[in-house]
């Protein structure tokens, strides 16, 4: 190996078939092609990462971090709505509450 950065046995450009003289590639077609070539194949289904992830980070923290099981449980759709509505409710009774009926203090 020589610290020479061009190598005798390469080719010179005028060397080069006229096929390869006329390609051009620029910034646009390259990142296209890296964007193709990234591209999961079609079908293809995304593994789940999430579960792995959070039970690697509660062995690694000793259950510091989603140890409680209520972080990581999935739930049904229901209980968010149900806690919803219980809250909306709790939140117009604190208003009616707290709201003056008919004091009108025009002068």
């Amino acid at each position: 190996m020589s610290s020479d950065p061009i190598d005798p046995d390469d080719p010179s450009p005028e060397d080069w078939p006229e096929d390869d003289k006329d390609f051009a590639l620029d910034e646009v077609d390259l990142k296209d092609a890296l964007r193709g070539a990234l591209r999961p194949p079609p079908g293809a289904v995304a593994p789940s990462l999430l579960r792995g992830v959070q039970k690697k980070l509660r062995v690694r923290s000793r259950g510091k971090f989603y140890g409680d099981g209520w972080s990581t449980a999935s739930s049904p759709r229901t209980t968010y709505i149900v806690t919803s509505a219980l809250m909306l409710v709790l939140v117009a009774i604190v208003f009616f509450a707290l709201m003056p009926f008919g004091s009108s203090s025009v002068p």
